[in-house]
C-alpha cells in the first residue's frame, strides 16, 4: 500500500511539473517528443531512441502487467547498467545475446503504448520496485531453475525477479 502511495505521488508530481505529458489523440509515441532525457536520480542522460527502445522492451516483456510490473522490467535494465558484468548502454543491455526474448521473437519492434512509455519514464527517473534485481522471468511461459539460486527473489505480477 505504501508503494502505491509513493507511485501515485510521483506521478502527480511529474504531471504538475510538466515532465509527464498530457494524453494525446495523436498516439502514445507522439507525446514523448523530447530528443534527450535526463535523470538526476540515476545520473544519466539518454537519447530519445534509447528511451523508446526501453519503452518497447517494457511493452514487449510486460504488456498487460500492472504499471508497477512494467516499471520493474525497466528497472532491471538500469540495474544491469550499474553492474560491471553487463554492457554500459541501454541498447547493448537489451540486445545482449539471449537476454530478452522479445529481441529473439521480434516483438521488441512493436510500438509501445502510453503505459509502457510512462513505465519507462518512471524507471528512468529512479523508481525500482525490484530493489536492484538483475533478472526476471514469467514462470507461466518459461521454466527456470537458475532464478531460484539468486538471492532477493521478488514476485511482481506475473514475473519473478532476482
Amino acid at each position: 500500500m505504501k508503494l502505491k502511495k509513493i507511485i501515485a505521488g510521483f506521478i502527480i508530481s511529474l504531471s504538475v511539473i510538466g515532465i509527464m505529458p498530457p494524453s494525446s489523440s495523436f498516439g502514445a509515441e507522439s507525446t514523448y517528443i523530447k530528443t534527450n532525457y535526463i535523470s538526476t536520480a540515476r545520473g544519466l542522460s539518454i537519447t530519445r531512441e534509447e528511451f523508446m527502445l526501453l519503452a518497447k522492451l517494457i511493452n514487449a516483456e510486460a504488456r498487460g502487467e500492472t504499471l508497477i510490473g512494467q516499471v520493474a522490467v525497466g528497472a532491471v535494465v538500469f540495474n544491469r547498467l550499474k553492474d560491471p558484468r553487463y554492457p554500459k548502454t541501454i541498447a547493448k543491455v537489451i540486445y545482449d545475446k539471449d537476454q530478452f526474448s522479445p529481441v529473439t521473437d521480434g516483438s521488441i519492434d512493436l510500438q509501445p503504448n502510453e503505459e509502457s512509455l510512462l513505465a519507462a519514464e518512471l524507471a528512468f527517473n529512479g523508481l525500482d520496485p525490484t530493489n536492484g534485481c538483475l533478472f526476471f522471468y514469467n514462470p507461466a511461459k518459461v521454466e527456470s531453475d537458475w532464478i531460484d539460486k539468486i538471492p532477493g527473489v521478488v514476485v511482481i505480477g506475473s514475473h519473478v525477479f532476482g
